[in-house]
């Protein structure tokens, strides 16, 4: 092999095989027997082989990027999402290219136009608000994929991948009927910024099946603002019992604001969170919360976008793992 940077004919002299052949491999096409793609990629990996990103765009059309767009990148479930999304792009010799909306349309679509400027192969974007965002992807790139994240979306075209937000509500609601709470506060983002309106809409749904009154609230889903929210509503005439929220990111919030108080997390109020972050159950008293594995879903939204990619909606299971932060009504 000459000195220097490998390249795929170095690959393919080293593993026995065409040029062709080993070009198939590295980029993931069909044709190649299981047995010689592993003996080439075995290769590769020993040589230390990378594609040219710019003779690989020059050829196939594909740059071999994905961009991922997210509403707050300061809630850290994105961050394992990123994780997932990324580690299947590598096993790909592909990148993901990570920015924040921070809830903002506007910035929302300043990305939109620079990803597709930057000609990645594919958008995942969990959008704010009714997703206009995702039609001006598809008309800057049309036939380039796009997944929707943890939102409801109608377009044509698109694939969808989230979390199951019918169990995940049933599962909250259901737990704190069984404990006695008849009336339920439900965080949700301001209605001109939410995506995920199917959560609100079982909400209130399973609420009035179960006799419970249901209590929804609007907030900023960011921690000063639900903090603000969490102390006027324990200040109010009616303090709430139990609380529901969108992320155990914004229930930290809901921590902080019953400590001010003077209220009891669990005695006096019962909370639970969604995403079970790892500093949940350090959390005084343990977060009961919706736990779900955000790492594949990270892995399903890039396996979405590749080129030959799966298809279909991937909905990620939830379970309810209670802690000591819900208990009977005060």
């Amino acid at each position: 092999m000459a000195a220097g940077r490998p390249s795929i004919r170095d690959v393919a002299r080293e593993a026995g095989v065409s040029t062709a052949l080993a070009s198939f491999a590295l980029n993931d096409r069909a044709g190649v027997a299981a047995e010689t793609k592993e003996r080439i990629l075995r290769v590769a990996g020993e040589l230390g082989y990378r594609p040219d990103p710019t003779a690989r765009a020059l050829r196939t059309g594909l740059t071999g990027s994905y961009g991922l767009m997210v509403r707050n990148m300061q809630n850290p479930y994105f961050l394992e999402v990123f994780r997932g999304a990324q580690d299947a792009a590598s096993a790909h010799n592909s990148t993901v290219f990570a920015v924040d909306s921070a809830y903002s349309v506007e910035r929302e679509r300043e990305h939109v136009h620079h990803l597709a400027q930057q000609r990645v192969d594919g958008l995942a974007i969990a959008p704010v608000g009714s997703g206009d965002a995702v039609d001006l992807w598809q008309e800057l790139c049309p036939g380039k994929p796009v997944v929707v994240v943890n939102a409801v979306a109608h377009q044509e075209g698109i694939t969808r991948v989230g979390p199951d937000n019918v169990a995940a509500v049933d599962l909250a609601v259901e737990h704190l009927h069984d404990l006695g709470h008849r009336r339920i506060t439900f965080y949700s983002a301001p209605a001109g910024v939410m995506a995920d309106h199917d959560r609100l809409e079982r909400f209130e749904q399973r609420c009035r099946e179960l006799g419970v009154v249901a209590h929804p609230v609007e907030t900023a889903l960011n921690l000063d603002a639900a903090y603000r929210v969490t102390c006027e509503l324990l200040d109010g005439p009616e303090p709430p019992t139990a609380i529901v929220t969108n992320s155990d990111f914004t229930a930290h919030a809901v921590y902080r604001a019953a400590r001010d108080r003077g209220v009891q997390v669990g005695a006096e109020l019962s909370v639970i969170g969604h995403d079970d972050l790892a500093t949940s159950a350090l959390l005084d008293p343990p977060l009961t919360t919706l736990r779900l594995d955000r790492f594949a879903l990270g892995r399903a939204i890039t396996e979405r976008l590749r080129p030959h990619a799966r298809s279909g909606d991937y909905v990620q299971p939830v379970t309810l793992v209670v802690r000591g932060s819900t208990a009977p009504p005060h």
